[in-house]
């Protein structure tokens, strides 16, 4: 569906369509309801000033965002890199003596839910891939366009998250039984 981003109705239409998809696309790499909502300001005011720059003959419109909004988030996690401090710091207030179901519990409602925590232990890739497929609703190769990758590749991104968690699954003597 073409966008209009010169009219105002134009504006509110693209801006009530993809709101909920970019602000679960960045919240989901930050798991931060105020950063993300600041991010994705920057990302809507970034489409209204760069909009005579988008070539529909390039990319559709859902791309295009899409990238404004991962180039958004890499620009956030760019400027607010964790010293080496910060880390020491929080690892020194971590009771060593602590089961490791405890710990886990304590990392799950840190990143917001089990589903974060999960997520979290994947690369930024493979981040994209799962929120893109599970999150979205997204085949693989509507994942594969929106990201600009090949689907083979997409593929193998799926494949090795999806074992990665079950890899994690398994170290937490989880089996896939359990799960059902």
């Amino acid at each position: 569906m073409p966008v209009d981003l010169e009219s105002r109705d134009g504006i509110i239409c693209m801006y009530e369509q993809y709101f909920p998809k970019i602000y679960n696309f960045v919240y989901y790499r930050v798991y931060n309801h105020p950063i993300c909502e600041d991010i994705v300001s920057d990302v809507f005011l970034k489409v209204l000033e760069h909009s005579g720059e988008f070539n529909p003959q390039k990319a559709d419109f859902s791309t295009w965002i899409h990238a404004i909004a991962r180039h958004a988030v890499i620009d956030y996690c760019r400027r607010n890199k964790p010293s080496a401090g910060d880390v020491d710091d929080y690892m020194d207030t971590l009771n060593c003596s602590m089961d490791f179901e405890e710990a886990y519990r304590i990392y799950c409602e840190e990143k917001n839910g089990e589903v974060e925590a999960f997520i979290s232990i994947l690369n930024e890739m493979e981040q994209n891939v799962i929120h893109m497929r599970y999150f979205q609703g997204y085949s693989g190769k509507e994942t594969a366009l929106r990201l600009g990758i090949n689907p083979s590749t997409e593929r193998t991104l799926h494949e090795r998250a999806l074992k990665k968690m079950l890899n994690f699954f398994k170290t937490q003597g989880i089996s896939l039984e359990d799960m059902v």
